[in-house]
């Protein structure tokens, strides 16, 4: 299978908010809280594959900058 980048994106975000939902019913709040940011992350990816924008910012940890 070869999903597109916006159905990859959308998949990932689907399995982040099924995960934030479990640390939230497991009372685990600071990961709960960091899978949510992951979560709005990849929803604000997933607009700009709508819009047709790249922003390069979203790509900083593409491992470039760890040396």
């Amino acid at each position: 299978m070869n999903a597109t980048r916006k159905e990859s994106l959308e998949y990932i975000a689907s399995l982040l908010q099924e995960l934030a939902d479990l640390a939230k019913d497991q009372k685990l709040p600071f990961l709960s809280y960091l899978i949510e940011m992951a979560y709005i992350e990849v929803s604000d990816l997933v607009k700009q594959q709508v819009s047709g924008k790249h922003n390069r910012q979203s790509d900083r940890f593409n491992g470039s900058d760890f040396h």
